[in-house]
């Protein structure tokens, strides 16, 4: 079987390729991708958990007579379900 490197784009054999945290990379780009990879990581991180932030707190600005006691955390912003940001989705499909 073979695999695309996620740096170079070229096609290697399964014995040629590494996988880090479902990237794959050839011999020579190994160390850049995983470096790359954490990079990205903890740029998606962040940005998810300030969109969700920033979600639940204009959720609250926008609705506050609607929410009671049960439907809020402990920090007094309600619970809900936030939208992904782009750049989680894109991670999530393996797109660098």
């Amino acid at each position: 079987m073979k695999n695309k490197c996620q740096l170079c784009k070229e096609m290697f054999d399964d014995s040629e390729t590494y996988e880090y945290r479902g990237f794959m990379f050839c011999q020579p780009h190994f160390s850049e991708g995983i470096k790359r990879v954490d990079e990205k990581r903890s740029f998606v991180m962040e940005t998810t958990e300030k969109s969700i932030k920033s979600q639940r707190t204009g959720e609250f600005i926008n609705n506050r007579k609607k929410y009671h006691l049960r439907n809020v955390l402990a920090d007094g912003l309600p619970i809900i379900k936030s939208k992904e940001p782009q750049v989680l989705q894109d991670y999530e499909k393996g797109i660098f």
